[in-house]
């Protein structure tokens, strides 16, 4: 049995743990995050007795403001994903240099660069399809 093989998978399969763990910890972050804002959104809306007295609120500086949180901002989503495809890309680029010291960096290296470069893909499509939307 090749002992090298063996630790390569593991390695590689651990480092693939490890970001999926990450990616899943920021996401149920941000699930707690949208449930305290849903929460206390439902909260402000229940104090209204009536119809009226919302549609006074919603024309004030605050309400504004309340009903501003609703939207979506799908550039910031681009910005993020465009983000994370190149810190993954160059992340990929630095262990398959590594490959030149050290055996054992194939898999982990084109992994990251093929995800990187498949968000940063993601990132350029959608920004073309929100711009075509637009017009």
């Amino acid at each position: 049995m090749n002992w090298n093989a063996i630790e390569d998978i593991v390695m590689t399969l651990g480092f693939f743990a490890a970001i999926v763990g990450i990616v899943w910890l920021r996401a149920r972050v941000n699930q707690a995050r949208l449930a305290r804002l849903a929460e206390t959104q439902q909260q402000l809306l229940a104090k209204f007795q009536s119809g009226r007295e919302l549609a006074e609120f919603i024309e004030t500086e605050d309400g504004k403001q309340f009903l501003g949180q609703f939207e979506s901002d799908p550039h910031r989503m681009m910005l993020v994903v465009l983000s994370a495809g190149i810190v993954s890309s160059v992340l990929g680029f630095g262990l398959l240099l590594l490959m030149i010291w050290e055996d054992g960096f194939l898999f982990p290296g084109v992994g990251t660069t093929a995800l990187g470069l498949g968000l940063i893909a993601a990132a350029v499509i959608s920004k073309k399809l929100s711009d075509q939307w637009r017009q």
